[in-house]
């Protein structure tokens, strides 16, 4: 390597190289190095960013999904007891019409008996 007087070089042969020209694309590469290390950074932390809304969005899907299972069950468990109520109801409610009916007849036959002796 050989040193001319305006900071060039010359390796060998090969044409000489401005000094200032290599310091200049140093410089360059160096800026560009750290835009890459800080623009890598920032997507490291978008990531793990995207990552833990990620896990919570999962957390709550999960549990909307668990409440959703326990209210089914808990539904269900409700309409079963209203079913049972309904054909208690409804084996009580022969009663009632059996007792009607008769409390008809009774009216009917006092009816007649008021029929009977007003005539």
């Amino acid at each position: 390597m050989i040193m001319s007087g305006r900071n060039t070089f010359s390796i060998g042969r090969s044409s000489p190289i401005d000094q200032n020209l290599i310091n200049e694309l140093e410089r360059q590469a160096y800026g560009i190095s750290n835009d890459l290390e800080t623009m890598l950074q920032n997507l490291q932390s978008q990531m793990f960013e995207a990552s833990v809304l990620t896990s919570a969005s999962f957390n709550v899907y999960n549990q909307t999904i668990t409440n959703n299972g326990i209210a089914l069950n808990e539904a269900i468990s409700k309409t079963q007891e209203l079913i049972e109520i309904c054909v208690k109801l409804d084996k009580e409610f022969v009663n009632v019409q059996t007792l009607a009916s008769n409390i008809k007849n009774i009216r009917h036959q006092v009816d007649a008996l008021h029929s009977a002796i007003g005539k």
